[in-house]
């Protein structure tokens, strides 16, 4: 199954609603904002995994791969 940005922005809100104001700016990194904890990036990984049944390889995440919805979109592709 494929994720689209959709499904991204719900996952995001269902681990951290105070997401919710910061979706739409472009400059700001989730990470570096204090918007997604190491915690929260677990519970996206594992939300993704379920919702596309693949297996995300671990050894291919950086500081920036969850920094943005743009960022995420490209790393799923």
């Amino acid at each position: 199954m494929k994720i689209d940005e959709k499904k991204i922005v719900k996952i995001l809100l269902k681990i951290n609603p105070k997401i919710k104001p910061y979706l739409n700016k472009k400059k700001i990194s989730f990470i570096d904002n204090g918007l997604l904890d190491s915690l929260m990036v677990i519970k996206l990984i594992s939300e993704i995994e379920s919702t596309t049944k693949k297996k995300i390889k671990v050894s291919k995440i950086n500081r920036n791969t969850f920094a943005s919805i743009d960022n995420i979109l490209k790393f799923l592709k």
